[in-house]
């Protein structure tokens, strides 16, 4: 395996592995965690892809930022075009949880700069149940502050992930402050109408012990379906966390469904990137 991931050069909060000939991936990160959780991803799959990730605001290296979804998707277009630039072709966006969200937003708003897209672990509407699900959770860290919940969340994560997925997540850092903003955010937005602007190729996958964030995923599936493109919903073995809590399973995720997307909509690859 390689190394992970490096600094873009010249890019805050862009980061980088693999040779500059392969496939381009661009990872976007969940709530809370930085484009380092992606660090033995990339050690997994590159020399075969070429990965980028970018930190999201509020997040990673832009932790004084302010999270929108706007500018998260801005963010999103920063590494699709060192992507692109650096590759010549089209990337597939990949996010899970909060990075899931961002992908979907990056495609409707997008969708002549992706080849496709990968959306894990994003098919319940923040407006509804999860979003009340996730205020409470954000109440709670308020009265927390910080740094008890900075405590408790290295504990959890300790405990939780495999050594190589902990020294990852916590290299680019925890951005406990952040979770209020982006659960504010989200829960105003409804992703269901975003993702009926999807027009690229969409593989939605969710962990099969995830019911939470599987609430509605037939309506995401038909929403899409109704717009006539190629979208395909599947599930693997899990919960919420997999991205983190097995960076193996996810790798091999990642590169499956780059595969299955590749081959069942083969121009969407073919296309050159946009200048």
């Amino acid at each position: 395996m390689t190394n992970g991931l490096s600094q873009a050069p010249g890019l805050p909060g862009i980061w980088t592995a693999g040779p500059d000939d392969a496939p381009p991936l661009v990872l976007v990160h969940g709530i809370r965690l930085s484009a380092r959780m992606w660090d033995p991803h990339a050690a997994r799959l590159a020399p075969r892809f070429r990965i980028t990730a970018p930190d999201l605001p509020a997040h990673g290296a832009l932790q004084g930022e302010r999270f929108t979804l706007e500018d998260a998707v801005a963010r999103v277009d920063a590494a699709v075009t060192e992507a692109s630039a650096a590759t010549g072709r089209r990337p597939l966006v990949a996010g899970s949880s909060l990075g899931g969200y961002v992908a979907l937003a990056y495609g409707a708003a997008h969708p002549d700069r992706t080849a496709a897209l990968l959306v894990h672990g994003a098919t319940a509407r923040p407006e509804r149940f999860t979003g009340r699900v996730y205020r409470t959770a954000a109440r709670t860290f308020e009265k927390l502050g910080p740094e008890r919940t900075a405590r408790l969340t290295d504990r959890a994560l300790r405990r939780q992930l495999p050594p190589d997925s902990y020294a990852a997540v916590m290299s680019g850092g925890l951005a406990v402050r952040a979770f209020s903003a982006v659960v504010d955010d989200l829960t105003r937005r409804d992703f269901l109408a975003v993702a009926a602007r999807v027009r690229v190729p969409l593989l939605l996958v969710n962990s099969r012990r995830d019911p939470l964030f599987r609430a509605q995923e037939k309506a995401f599936l038909h929403v899409v379906q109704e717009s006539g493109g190629h979208v395909r919903l599947c599930h693997v073995n899990g919960y919420h966390t997999l991205s983190i809590s097995d960076p193996e399973a996810f790798a091999r995720l990642l590169e499956r469904g780059h595969r299955h997307l590749s081959q069942a909509v083969p121009a969407a690859f073919e296309r050159p990137a946009r200048p």
